[in-house]
């Protein structure tokens, strides 16, 4: 009986040494971890994008030939504008998969109003426009359209944020999976605005501050990922990335981690084609809560 207590007392003590240990040094402890794009795969941020990247447009070029007289204010307006404009709102709908930055809402406003949206069917083609307008303009327009965002965000946070919901059942399928993952964000948006998001959302506590990693981290999905695994020494094969853009899982899918293609979003069936060819999985919400399932 006194070796069983001594035992489980030495036990008890190498429970609470490797503790200390994994809080010292988490990378000598690697786990799965679900990497996740924020907009369009957490938050439905479409409505927050078309109304801000048009209200900013219409400052930045004075005299476009958009069917905009003045700006979109109060912003809630935009889905009613939605409903007036719906060949514009499929217009900006159909070529979002292909952008990245902020600067490509001006890419997809410009195409717009220069009537060639039916002429950019590919990725190709997107860049080819893309690379044809000045590099500076580009940068100031990705400049203005997050100074007019953190504007309306200071002016009525409320507000700003009902433009965002999260897709429906991702918030509780995400705290299930916080109990069994580290779970991160990889996003080209600003760490305010998400962090603003997920308090809003109630899942503030699912994201270690450090695994947020924003456009300021890195300009690619790539460079977040290698970000994740220099850090945390999780295999690649164990990062799970989830993007609502296939350019993205293209990008990364050459570090050797897992890919999935969420379902929920604003992606088209030319995403969904390509996604396939390359082999990422598409996602929809019910496999989202079993991966790392087995079988």
């Amino acid at each position: 009986m006194i070796a069983h207590n001594r035992l489980c007392v030495a036990c008890l003590s190498k429970l609470e040494s490797e503790k200390e240990n994994f809080l010292k040094n988490p990378a000598d402890y690697p786990r799965s971890v679900i990497a996740f794009d924020f907009d369009g795969v957490i938050s439905d941020s479409v409505h927050d994008s078309f109304v801000t990247a048009l209200n900013a447009y219409l400052a930045f070029v004075p005299g476009n030939r958009l069917p905009l007289a003045s700006p979109i204010e109060p912003a809630g307006r935009i889905f009613q504008y939605e409903q007036e404009e719906p060949g514009l709102f499929a217009q900006f709908l159909s070529l979002l998969p292909m952008g990245n930055r902020a600067e490509d809402y001006y890419v997809i406003l410009r195409a717009v109003e220069q009537a060639c949206v039916d002429k950019i069917s590919s990725q190709d083609d997107f860049e080819s426009f893309r690379n044809a307008i000045d590099s500076g303009t580009r940068e100031a327009f990705h400049t203005f359209f997050y100074r007019h965002r953190i504007e309306r965000q200071d002016a009525d946070p409320e507000a700003w944020a009902r433009l965002l919901p999260a897709f429906p059942g991702i918030p509780e399928t995400i705290r299930e999976l916080s109990r069994r993952f580290i779970l991160a964000i990889a996003t080209a948006k600003d760490r305010r605005s998400v962090e603003l998001q997920l308090k809003h959302y109630g899942l503030t506590d699912c994201f270690a501050p450090e695994n947020i990693l924003d456009k300021d981290v890195s300009a690619s999905k790539r460079g977040h990922l290698v970000r994740l695994h220099e850090r945390l020494g999780t295999p690649y094969p164990d990062i799970h990335f989830i993007d609502d853009k296939v350019l993205h899982l293209l990008d990364v899918s050459g570090l050797g981690v897992t890919c999935y293609l969420s379902m929920w979003g604003y992606n088209s069936a030319r995403e969904h084609d390509i996604a396939r060819e390359k082999g990422f999985t598409l996602l929809d919400l019910d496999r989202l809560g079993r991966i790392g399932d087995p079988g």
